[in-house]
């Protein structure tokens, strides 16, 4: 992305008063930051270390990574190579961090993860096969009645905290509620941890559409979900 294609961008991540941020997008950004708050810290004093000279401070899908990054961009720079940024600030203080028009941004982050990521589908044989992971936001799993047959739940904002304790060499599937932008960025982020993951196109939505078998969901002996 040019500077000329930033500057539109910017121009078009705020809005006139503060808007909410979807649950999905604030997953994304904890997954990445730790929590929303520590995007917002990481970023304002991005912003703030810019406000000196020209340029834009830039939220980032990057698919390498998985995940999403904060990144600068001086004078009439291009955006990193590799990055396909959704958001950008052009001296952005806490009243313009407030103004982000985070449905729109949302939406490029969408599509920014849906372009990068069809080549990671799985046949749905591979259910039969791999490690089998739920990665439903935890409070939709919490009021979810059932999961695939053999699955157990893992926190998507936890991925590079348990990534490490998935079996090495095993073939992982994740899925989500509908094979969207959680599911297909949490099977990024495994990979770019070294896993071999992929995502289940149409989730579980789309499984039990289809008449495929689900099953009730467990409780460990804690009364965690299973």
């Amino acid at each position: 992305m040019n500077a000329i294609e930033i500057q539109a961008l910017s121009e078009a991540s705020l809005a006139s008063a503060a808007q909410d941020m979807a649950p999905a997008m604030a997953l994304a950004l904890s997954s990445a930051f730790g929590s929303v708050a520590g995007w917002r810290e990481q970023y304002a004093a991005m912003s703030a270390a810019l406000a000196a000279q020209p340029g834009w401070t830039l939220l980032s899908f990057v698919p390498a990574e998985g995940r999403l990054v904060n990144q600068v961009v001086a004078g009439q720079g291009e955006a990193p190579t590799g990055s396909l940024p959704v958001l950008a600030l052009q001296g952005a203080g806490p009243a313009e961090i407030d103004r982000i028009d985070w449905p729109q941004v949302y939406e490029r982050y969408q599509h920014a993860v849906h372009a990068s990521s069809d080549a990671f589908a799985a046949d749905r044989s591979a259910v039969d096969r791999a490690l089998l992971l739920d990665v439903r936001r935890a409070g939709v799993f919490e009021q979810a009645l059932t999961m695939l047959p053999g699955a157990r739940w893992q926190d998507p904002a936890l991925v590079a905290q348990w990534a490490a304790e998935l079996p090495v060499g095993r073939e992982v599937l994740v899925y989500c509620v509908y094979g969207h932008e959680v599911g297909r960025s949490t099977a990024m982020r495994l990979r770019a941890l070294g896993v071999d993951a992929r995502f289940l196109p149409g989730g579980i939505d789309g499984w039990q559409k289809d008449g495929l078998p689900v099953q009730r969901k467990q409780e460990t002996a804690n009364g965690e979900p299973s």
